[in-house]
């Protein structure tokens, strides 16, 4: 752990947070179950037929090592009784990587250059239009 002040203080508080958010869906779940409107998982109305089931129960792993292989949510059976955890040690993208469109340039959107849009279309890059005065 860092010795530094404010480090420390600043994952004192994300932590404090963090604990928030975590009693906050706790105390959700618990108020839509007791007052009948809602079962977990939310929300129980939707077709299970609908969902992707073969994504409903796996763990993906995003961090460095396999520790996380070990916990609760990465085996046996789901909390909800309805699935088995399973553990993915490498997940891989589900599609392409998107080609988001080239925004408006009045919100000074950084264009495309030749190298990136690949067709020659740009007109050459912001270097080439820019005049150096000395």
């Amino acid at each position: 752990m860092s010795n530094d002040p404010g480090v420390r203080d600043t994952l004192s508080f994300m932590i404090a947070r963090d604990t928030m958010h975590q009693n906050l869906w706790l105390a959700a779940i618990e108020d839509l179950e007791s007052s009948g409107l809602e079962t977990t998982p939310v929300p129980s109305s939707f077709p299970l037929e609908l969902e992707k089931r073969e994504f409903a129960y796996q763990f993906w792993n995003h961090s460095e090592g396999t520790e996380s292989s070990e916990g609760r949510w990465a085996k046996g059976k789901s909390i909800d009784g309805k699935g088995e955890f399973q553990y993915v040690a490498n997940p891989q993208p589900l599609g392409p990587e998107p080609q988001p469109p080239q925004p408006d340039p009045t919100l000074h959107g950084t264009p495309k250059t030749q190298a990136i849009q690949g067709n020659g279309a740009s007109g050459g890059s912001v270097v080439d239009k820019t005049v150096i005065k000395s």
